[in-house]
């Protein structure tokens, strides 16, 4: 083809060499081609990041594009083990994350070269490696192919509120297959600045209310599962930077310029208990801007009401598909820290997502998700329940808290009537159709002179 590589070329660095592609974990590709020498870099013609497995297709469908690549070398950080499964590919033949686009035989072939001529390096060792390498003189295909692109599940996006997605849920795993239906149903379809679409959604807030980092509930269909959440852990509450990795969010707010933020907010909170101060940034103002590789998470707070501790935490971007159940597995970490060196409870946990997007690639994984595990929308509704009766000619509805007491009474002839009294208290949308409907079942009970019984 007369461009190449042809999908995320901006993504990679692509030089004129003698056939080496550079796979190089987490570890920023700037750092490993200018650690190269002039005569090393003769031998390499891309270097590119792997971030996932998803990838693995599209260094397969980039090779096959060029058949003057004659060696793989992996190198550098492995946070997602996304190198682990390159080379599990490539040693025993696991196929199941590949497109259904690029045919077997295609597969078969890839492999049984690639096999026999990559390896996997030292990131101190990558420079006299690959200026020893002995490459094959014969090209490593007989012929380019482009095979069909990916196809995946876009449907028509719906009208919606636009931002301010709302959704409440005791389990990470529950709340998540809210947020797969949200974005699939609501999002707008944009390009993302990685060159792939996503379906995009404006400021989703998500709130968790009992789940546990140490015993966290991971179903079946969860993207992520349990060694990928306690793998996950060390990059948000420790302040270790692998070697090749520029920073993680651990190091931003435990080591910030020097700071450890996490012990100062908890500082803050043990001085007064009622501090709005007690707050972590990852944001450096001074290398960030402009930087394309910023963090994602920016801001967390912390703030203590009636003796317990809720967290907050603000993401300026989220993959709301293969990231958000490890960002928020690890925020309940912290809030556990937190609230175990103050010896208070544990509120609820508050992400924001500006951008909670799902990629196109993982689109048609997140509805066959959904068609599969999301069940009917029911949910506590946190500002009370409704005890709807007749009473000497009036619709009668008491407010009622968790411990069933009531709270307030209202009184009207209709259901139009005590909508406005009622809305002010109802949070949640499949409670609000259930009292919309009772009440309406009240007032035709209440004209007809019949008696009337609240649905359970």
């Amino acid at each position: 083809m007369d461009k190449w590589p042809k999908y995320y070329q901006n993504q990679l660095i692509v030089n004129d060499g003698m056939g080496v592609a550079v796979v190089c974990g987490w570890t920023k590709k700037e750092l490993l081609w200018n650690n190269l020498s002039e005569e090393a870099r003769k031998k390499v013609s891309v270097v590119g990041q792997l971030y996932s497995k998803e990838g693995i297709n599209y260094i397969i469908r980039n090779i096959f594009l060029n058949k003057n690549i004659r060696h793989i070398v992996m190198t550098g950080s492995d946070l997602s083990q996304s190198l682990d499964e390159f080379q599990a590919f490539l040693d025993s033949g696991n196929t199941k994350f590949l497109h259904s686009e690029i045919p077997a035989e295609k597969v078969k072939e890839f492999q049984e070269y690639f096999s026999k001529h990559y390896s996997r390096v030292e990131v101190d060792k990558l420079n006299d490696y690959i200026l020893g390498l002995d490459l094959d003189k014969d090209y490593w295909c007989n012929e380019e192919i482009s095979f069909p692109d990916h196809k995946v599940l876009i449907s028509n996006t719906f009208p919606s509120e636009e931002t301010g997605f709302r959704i409440e849920e005791r389990k990470v795993a529950n709340a998540w297959l809210k947020v797969l239906d949200r974005v699939v149903k609501f999002g707008k379809e944009k390009m993302s600045s990685y060159d792939e679409p996503q379906r995009e959604l404006l400021n989703m807030v998500t709130v968790i209310t009992e789940d546990s980092s140490k015993d966290p509930f991971l179903p079946d269909y969860m993207y992520s599962n349990r060694e990928d959440i306690f793998r996950y852990y060390p990059q948000i509450m420790t302040a270790m930077v692998p070697e090749g990795v520029e920073y993680t969010y651990g190091s931003r707010l435990r080591n910030h310029m020097g700071k450890d933020q996490i012990r100062e907010m908890i500082k803050e909170l043990g001085r007064e208990r009622y501090s709005r101060r007690a707050l972590a940034v990852t944001w450096n103002v001074e290398k960030d801007c402009g930087n394309s590789k910023c963090p994602c998470l920016d801001l967390i707070q912390a703030v203590v009401q009636e003796g317990k501790v809720y967290l907050t935490a603000y993401f300026r971007s989220n993959d709301m598909f293969r990231a958000w159940p490890q960002n928020a597995y690890g925020l309940l970490a912290i809030q556990e820290e937190i609230a175990g060196e103050l010896s208070l409870k544990m509120g609820k946990l508050t992400i924001i997502s500006c951008s909670a997007h799902i990629y196109e690639r993982d689109m048609g994984e997140a509805k066959e998700v959904l068609s599969k595990y999301k069940a009917l929308e029911c949910a506590v509704d946190s500002r009370g329940s409704f005890v709807i009766s007749l009473d000497e000619g009036d619709i009668l509805v008491k407010h009622i808290d968790y411990n069933g007491f009531a709270m307030q009474e209202f009184r009207g002839k209709s259901f139009m009537e005590m909508r406005d009294k009622l809305i002010p208290f109802i949070s949640d949308i499949a409670h609000a159709i259930y009292v919309g409907a009772e009440l309406m079942k009240a007032e035709k009970a209440l004209r007809e002179n019949n008696e009337y019984i609240q649905d359970s």
